[in-house]
């Protein structure tokens, strides 16, 4: 049960810091004006609206990747089978998602693309990551 709840935690801190890496790149290659007032909610929507696509398909590409490090992880440190534990952290992930989209603009694209990615994700890390039939890596 320790285990399990480890790999989960360990799982959901390296998606959090692959999101945070791939989204600080992203911020690095599409900068916020100096003056920018992140408190002008027009001035943030639009702001957000006129970004390119580049912008939304690396911050998607981090999610991808983090949720799947995710999956992958939950695996390797669980050293079981036990498939609820990637779908839990992929619901976890796409909650702090949902959380993120009501406090910043995003496409509306982005947002259905976002919600699927998740858990998806999380599955495809947790099945690459091979077992052999006695449990050991």
């Amino acid at each position: 049960m320790k285990r399990n709840i480890l790999s989960v935690i360990a799982g959901l801190a390296t998606a959090i810091i692959t999101f945070l890496i791939i989204e600080t790149i992203s911020a690095s290659l599409h900068r916020v004006p100096a003056n920018f007032d992140f408190r002008d909610s027009i001035a943030v929507k639009t702001f957000y609206q006129n970004q390119p696509i580049s912008l939304w398909l690396l911050v998607l590409a981090g999610w991808i990747v983090g949720s799947f490090l995710c999956g992958f992880l939950i695996k390797w440190i669980s050293n079981n089978d036990n498939k609820k534990l990637p779908i839990i952290a992929g619901c976890i992930l796409m909650l702090s998602a949902i959380a993120n989209f009501f406090s910043l603009p995003h496409p509306s694209w982005f947002i259905i693309v976002g919600l699927i990615v998740f858990i998806p994700s999380t599955l495809l890390g947790y099945k690459l990551c091979k077992l052999d039939t006695n449990g050991n890596r």
